[in-house]
Formats: C-alpha cells, structure tokens, sequence
C-alpha cells in the first residue's frame, strides 16, 4: 500500500513523517511554554511529547533502519544508506537524552545534573536536527 504524500514511499513512512513533524511542533510550543514561565504545562506536555514519540520511532523508523543495515557494509558507503545512518544516531541520542531529561524533571529530581535546563535546550536542538535529517531521509529513499 502506497503512501498519501504523492512519494513512493509506504503508508508507513507517510505517517511516521507526519506525526513526528506534529510532535515536533507540539515541542515547540513547549518551550514556548517554557519561556512564558508555564512550567507545569510545560513538563506535561513535553513527557506526552517524548514518549508519544517512541510510537513512530518503533513502528516506522527503526525497521526501516534495520533494514538498510542488512545492506551490507558494501551499501552503506552509499548515500542512500549514509544518510539514514547519520539521522539514526542523532536521534538516538535526542530520544535517549530527552527521555532521561523528562524522566529527571517529572520523577527523579535528584538525578543530575543540577540544573537541567542545558539538557532541555540540547535535547530540543538534536530533535529538531533529527527531524530535518528524517526529513531528507524521506526525501532520499522516496521522493
């Protein structure tokens, strides 16, 4: 089954693409939040957010990068396998930073670093980054 975006790609990719573009708007409007001083809806709306996003992430993401790893090493010096590669480990890490960020804020207050908020800004900064770089990945695999 194809896709509603007008690509080649599967169903799959066109939802995983729209739903992680939505939640990086909500993001967003998170730290929007947070700049206004709404810290409690804030917190909500960004642990809703970071484990929302695990949905797509497992659904969509990580088979597709599975299978571009049975490529073979030969493939991955390819572009069309570099690139998933790259977006793969940044937003690794983004999802791997912001779920312990929000697991620290909402539940574990103790846990370092004292003041959290570098974590906040380098958790948004490598998920939106990630969310451009699926953006080309898209682009590079189905457009």
């Amino acid at each position: 089954m194809s896709g509603f975006l007008g690509s080649r790609a599967p169903l799959i990719a066109d939802l995983t693409l729209i739903s992680l573009w939505a939640l990086g708007a909500v993001a967003v409007g998170g730290w929007v939040l947070a700049r206004r001083k709404g810290f409690p809806t804030h917190c909500r709306l960004m642990a809703w957010v970071t484990f929302l996003a695990y949905l797509p992430i497992l659904v969509g993401m990580v088979p597709t990068w599975v299978g571009l790893a049975r490529l073979g090493s030969a493939a991955f010096a390819q572009q069309a396998t570099v690139v998933p590669f790259m977006h793969g480990v940044t937003g690794g890490l983004a999802q791997l930073l912001m779920t312990y960020t929000v697991v620290r804020m909402n539940w574990r207050r103790r846990w370092p670093p004292r003041r959290p908020l570098w974590l906040m800004r380098i958790s948004l900064a490598l998920w939106l980054l990630s969310t451009l770089g699926g953006t080309g990945v898209y682009l590079l695999l189905y457009a």
